[in-house]
């Protein structure tokens, strides 16, 4: 079958509904799927045995601030002014979408002979007003989680399948530490390191763990991973707190470069205030051996079993983040025994192959 996802980020932002398009394609063109992305000029493919359309746009930050919905939206119009025609002439089966904003532009794709089945797979609740006016383009309804799936199910009054994201357990696993690798990062060989993977942005909540860290022992570091407009606030944060050596910014990490980063690293911090809808950060540094610390809400529980495999802590409750780090940097067993629980529940649920099966059965029936 042929199967297009259509995302203008896919190609230019590492996050998790990009990566969510690159693995599950990868997973779908390997049970002999031809797999193609259609997404913005702005980078390119990920992997080869997927293919990448690239189509110009205005990017969001580009237009009249009147709400970032209303940007995200023209930037998605402005797209589709480029790209509709590759979409209805692409002879594909199914096309996969992961936000409302695209609703509009599968409804006029339907109407210029777009014949394949479509699928909306939530990413959050960028809803806006009228979306549900263009509902009816969309004929299977997922969610990463049940907690998205709930609210995807109250806005627009469909059934929602929830089908987990996953990973790529073969290439995410616990790399033998190297010598050198942490002094690379910045990183003291004998440190507890705890790290967040994902964009900076303000609600990640990654101010919580700053904070948290002023009142840890001086041999608990923290490494930060990712780029995004909230970096500079916090190497501010880091700098007022006098915890400069000890927070580490590695910047955009390549992806196949994850498994030997995280495993670097005793612990992995998700601590956001925001709504997850999911966390591929965290199930990526799970299939490390690495036990998770994350907030309690969204579809992080769904993720992180209390206790297990992990932690289930308050967004923004800094002394509950400071009490969980220092029980986990001082108890080695019990975080070598949580990281091993984690990787063990990742492999045993999460992996693209096992929801790259379940699209399949969702858009054709068993095969």
């Amino acid at each position: 079958m042929r199967i297009c996802f259509y995302n203008v980020t896919a190609s230019f932002i590492p996050g998790g509904l990009e990566t969510y398009c690159w693995e599950l394609g990868r997973a779908l063109a390997s049970r002999g799927h031809q797999v193609t992305i259609i997404a913005g000029n702005r980078g390119g493919a990920r992997y080869p045995e997927v293919e990448l359309l690239s189509f110009p746009f205005r990017i969001e930050t580009s237009w009249p601030n009147l709400g970032t919905r209303f940007r995200r939206l023209m930037e998605r119009l402005s797209f589709a002014r480029h790209s509709l025609g590759a979409l209805v002439r692409g002879g594909y089966d199914a096309v996969i979408v992961n936000k409302p904003f695209d609703f509009p532009i599968l409804a006029r794709a339907r109407q210029s002979g777009l014949r394949a089945k479509t699928l909306f797979r939530s990413g959050g609740t960028d809803f806006f007003l009228g979306d549900r006016l263009f509902a009816n383009a969309i004929q299977h309804w997922v969610s990463s989680s049940r907690y998205n799936a709930r609210q995807i199910e109250g806005r627009y009054h469909r059934h929602v399948e929830v089908i987990h994201n996953g990973v790529d357990v073969e290439r995410f696993v616990h790399v033998p530490r190297a010598a050198g690798k942490r002094d690379a990062l910045g990183l003291p060989a004998d440190a507890f390191v705890i790290a967040s993977v994902g964009r900076l942005v303000g609600w990640k909540g990654l101010r919580t763990v700053i904070e948290a860290l002023g009142g840890l022992p001086e041999r608990i570091h923290y490494l930060v991973v990712g780029e995004g407009p909230d970096r500079e606030g916090l190497e501010a944060q880091a700098a007022q707190r006098g915890l400069q050596a000890r927070v580490h910014f590695a910047g955009r990490i390549a992806h196949d470069e994850l498994p030997g980063i995280l495993s670097q690293c005793d612990a992995l911090v998700q601590p956001s205030i925001g709504e997850e809808a999911f966390g591929i950060s965290v199930v990526e540094a799970m299939a490390c051996g690495l036990p998770a610390l994350v907030s309690d809400q969204g579809g992080l529980p769904e993720i992180v079993v209390d206790g297990e495999c992990g932690r289930l802590l308050a967004p923004g409750d800094v002394e509950a983040w400071r009490k969980a780090i220092a029980a986990f940097a001082g108890d080695a067993p019990l975080a070598a025994r949580l990281g091993a629980a984690a990787r063990e529940r990742i492999a045993r649920e999460f992996t693209w192959k096992a929801n790259a099966a379940k699209h399949e059965a969702l858009l054709f029936g068993e095969r």
